[in-house]
């Protein structure tokens, strides 16, 4: 009986033994399976990063340097001219015509005072219209000339990438980005695309009024 219960203990230990040795092999694959499928998982996810690039331009290269865009600051420069100085000669009659009134309208009977009067209100009214009229005006030229700009910024791009070299294209403004690649930089390019393709279109159209 005694020699059957160390036999039945050998038995039991090297049962354990086995069971142990199967645990922690199972577990060691696992952890070396996990680690494995974990490294791809990232070298796959790093491949993939490589493969998005993303190219960019400069906009205030763009505002300084392409025609379309300088042409459309000076006219607006225009505008603000021509605003400023209508609305100063407006502004000179009315205070002229104000100060009229104050110095002599003890003088002036009461159908003249009311004249004067009136007449200083509908010169205020015609201040107010002539000014919404004209900052109608240059807003809408602004958003004119931004809209042809972007859209032909947007037409360049388009046919630039038409390899699919690039996954984004961004302009950049001061402040926007903090790091960037200069050999993502497409700026150079970009301005010669726009400056080639601003020019046929002007010749098309003068064409065309022809």
């Amino acid at each position: 009986m005694k020699n059957g219960l160390v036999a039945l203990n050998v038995i039991l230990l090297i049962a354990v033994g086995v069971l142990f040795y199967l645990h922690f092999s199972s577990r060691r694959t696992n952890a070396i399976t996990e680690k494995k499928s974990g490294q791809k998982d990232y070298a796959d996810k790093t491949a993939s990063q490589d493969g998005c690039k993303i190219a960019y331009f400069e906009m205030d290269s763009v505002a300084a340097n392409f025609e379309k865009a300088k042409e459309m600051k000076n006219e607006l420069e225009k505008k603000e001219d021509r605003i400023n100085e209508e609305m100063g000669r407006l502004q000179n009659t009315y205070q002229q015509k104000f100060v009229f009134l104050q110095q002599h309208g003890s003088t002036m009977t009461n159908a003249q005072v009311e004249s004067a009067k009136a007449e200083l209100t509908q010169l205020e009214q015609g201040i107010k219209d002539t000014k919404a009229s004209l900052d109608q005006e240059y807003n809408n030229y602004y958003v004119q000339a931004q809209q042809e700009i972007l859209s032909m910024i947007r037409k360049f791009c388009g046919e630039y990438n038409k390899d699919k070299r690039y996954a984004i294209i961004v302009s950049n403004e001061p402040g926007l980005i903090f790091y960037k690649d200069s050999t993502m930089d497409i700026t150079k390019d970009l301005l010669k695309g726009l400056n080639e393709m601003y020019v046929k279109k002007k010749a098309a159209k003068k064409e065309k009024e022809k």
